[in-house]
């Protein structure tokens, strides 16, 4: 519970800063949104650069990607599909509001995430170099700066009608359900306990918490596991918020998981419209509190 709350008071404290710091900044001069591009790559390149880490564990390396893949793969799929089977309505795509063709819509979104992706790898390669420049940024502060500047544009969003709505809360759940279904594939495919799946799929993409908790009960290989499978979640759910998120904004935030709350949330903003920003954060808030239970529901069970 304490490392709960440590991880979402500042996130709640930049939103409300930045919140207040909205009501006092005229619409003309706000820089956000420029600023936020730079930030989402910088960012991309941080997140690379981590993931590199992975690539030096060693001798187990294989069977950590191999099994971390297959995880990733079916609870982001088993998501995507239970919340493309019940969300019916979609929202109509970001381009075509702006009248862009659906094969420039199309372009568009593969040269961004071509861009992302190769970010991304520039961090991954960059990161096999002892480089003590690249120490100086901190990837927690940036999040919050760039959280802090959202909230100065959430003075334009109606935040209350989000908690009302039926719809919204159907994202989170359905995600759970989706990771559920996804584990239980897993379990078959790779040989490994239901219980132990399970815990693994429960971490919706908080790779800190999850790899931590199931480490100290399963040991340091399933703790990169799951931290590798948490990793990949999340890149994959980037992924899809540059090809889908103006289309189905709705799946494409419920994939970005506990994220949505933090590290994904300037992406979701850029990608969908500061309009399902409040989505992003009561989806993004329930798989944050929802993670940590079922992680050690399952551990307990599994042991």
């Amino acid at each position: 519970m304490q490392f709960i709350f440590q991880s979402l008071w500042p996130i709640g404290l930049a939103l409300s800063f930045g919140f207040l710091l909205g009501r006092f900044v005229p619409l003309s001069a706000r820089w956000t949104g420029r600023a936020l591009r730079v930030l989402i790559f910088l960012l991309l390149f941080y997140c690379g650069r981590e993931f590199s880490a992975i690539l030096q564990v060693g001798s187990a390396l294989g069977r950590i990607l191999s099994t971390a893949a297959i995880f990733a793969l079916l609870t982001t799929a088993g998501s995507w599909g239970l919340m493309l089977l019940f969300l019916k309505s979609q929202n109509a795509s970001a381009g075509a509001r702006s009248g862009a063709s659906v094969p420039q819509r199309w372009r568009q979104a593969g040269v961004d995430c071509l861009m992302a992706l190769g970010t991304v790898a520039a961090g991954v390669v960059v990161g096999q170099y002892d480089l003590p420049v690249l120490g100086l940024i901190d990837t927690h502060h940036l999040i919050y700066v760039m959280v802090l500047l959202i909230g100065v544009e959430l003075v334009e969003v109606p935040l209350a009608r989000i908690w009302r709505d039926p719809v919204a809360w159907a994202v989170p759940l359905l995600v759970i359900g989706g990771s559920v279904l996804g584990g239980l594939g897993a379990a078959l495919w790779t040989g490994e306990s239901a219980r132990v799946a399970l815990a693994i799929a429960s971490g919706f993409g908080w790779v800190t918490l999850s790899s931590v908790l199931v480490s100290n009960a399963l040991g340091d290989e399933y703790g990169a596991i799951t931290m590798v499978t948490d990793m990949l979640r999340e890149l994959m759910a980037i992924t899809a918020l540059y090809l889908f998120g103006a289309r189905f904004s709705r799946e494409s935030i419920g994939l970005c998981g506990a994220t949505a709350l933090d590290a994904t949330l300037p992406l979701i903003r850029a990608q969908c419209g500061m309009g399902v920003v409040p989505l992003a954060l009561l989806s993004g808030l329930v798989l944050t509190l929802l993670s940590p239970v079922f992680i050690v529901l399952f551990l307990g069970a599994a042991r």
